[in-house]
């Protein structure tokens, strides 16, 4: 039998489907659909638990299935205390992704005796109050436990703030973790994919999402975008500053997507969101005017759409969450995301292990220590 011929694919894969998915799918035409209901849909009308609902399981819940779904997580909430002994251990200067990152693998490393599906519900529910409590710890606070009487996106602003949030607060964040959920094969997701192919358990795939979302390239590209936003200042400081980053040829964080190419839908449904939470907090609509002004000068100036880093930010600045959380609470809603692409992945796994084409030397003879 031949051995197969090894093809040569674009660098980063780009334009190459490695895989089927039912999960959901962005267009380059701006759309995004989650098991086929459009982003604009869910974002308008579901929640947090629903929409995870929906992404674990292929189907909206009913009444009783949401109550038991939302009662399972807030059953799992609770963290061991070894985990929270682990994390006090770190450096309080560690970059707060390395501490998620270490945390999600300790957490893996104490529920041994749960089943595949417990352990999947367990870091579901845990990584909110990871994300939350791992910040506190790492700045002198005590951890808040979670508030069985609100949902995920109130008990993370409560956690992280030590007060309840307004009904508009918790609201305008579970917008954005709706948004945030899943984006089909992104750089955190395939990561997923190619550990869960292994066989390995989801702890130790969600820990590799984790380290993937750390790259300012994919997760890390809010925290970026809120520094520069605030440096800013107002509108006309955002322009000429734009205008002077570019002539550097220096990168704009919040612009472009390998997708989407002439609007991000999240991006544009967070956008919408921004001048509402700033209105309804009673602010005037300044970051929204100064990231508006930006946005236009960057489509004029190179064609280039906002992403939804760029406006999720201002809006996370809003909402009083401090720009260190930005990136793991990415991953508080991305984790939903993960655990169905780990699934799917099992439901018809092959192990990846694609060629490489070598381009190194060859023939080379070893020499003694004396003669090199």
């Amino acid at each position: 039998m031949s051995e197969p011929v090894s093809t040569k694919v674009p660098r980063g894969l780009y334009g190459v489907a490695v895989t089927d998915t039912s999960i959901a799918k962005s267009e380059s035409n701006g759309t995004l659909v989650y098991r086929g209901y459009e982003i604009s849909d869910l974002f308008e009308n579901s929640t947090f638990e629903e929409t995870a609902f929906l992404i674990l399981n292929g189907k909206l819940p009913n009444s009783r299935e949401l109550q038991e779904f939302s009662l399972q997580l807030k059953k799992r909430s609770t963290l061991p205390k070894n985990v929270y002994e682990v994390v006090r251990e770190l450096d309080r200067n560690a970059h707060p992704m390395d501490v998620l990152r270490t945390a999600v693998s300790s957490l893996g490393a104490v529920e041994i005796g749960l089943s595949p599906k417990e352990q999947q519900l367990s870091l579901i529910s845990k990584m909110p109050v990871l994300v939350a409590n791992c910040y506190r710890i790492s700045s002198g606070k005590e951890p808040v436990q979670p508030d069985s009487n609100l949902n995920t996106a109130a008990n993370l602003l409560y956690m992280l703030n030590g007060k309840p949030p307004t009904d508009l607060e918790s609201w305008a964040l579970e917008r954005e973790l709706i948004l945030y959920m899943e984006h089909d094969l992104n750089a955190s997701s395939f990561t997923v994919r190619v550990i869960a192919s292994t066989l390995a358990d989801i702890y130790a795939a969600c820990t590799g999402g984790v380290a993937a979302l750390k790259g300012p390239l994919h997760g890390g590209a809010n925290e970026a975008a809120i520094e520069m936003l605030l440096k800013m200042g107002n509108p006309m400081q955002g322009e000429a500053m734009v205008l002077n980053m570019l002539a550097k040829g220096e990168k704009v964080m919040g612009f472009g997507h390998r997708i989407y190419k002439e609007f991000d839908p999240r991006a544009q449904l967070s956008k919408k969101l921004l001048k509402r939470l700033e209105e309804g907090k009673g602010r005037s609509a300044s970051l929204y005017e100064l990231a508006d002004t930006v946005e236009k000068k960057m489509w004029e100036m190179k064609k280039l759409p906002a992403n939804l880093d760029f406006y999720a930010a201002p809006i996370f600045h809003v909402l009083g969450i401090p720009i260190k959380v930005y990136t793991p609470l990415f991953a508080a809603s991305r984790v939903v995301g993960w655990v169905s692409h780990y699934n799917e992945q099992l439901s018809d796994n092959k192990i990846f292990r694609p060629d490489a084409i070598y381009v190194g030397p060859n023939k080379l003879k070893y020499l003694p220590m004396n003669e090199r």
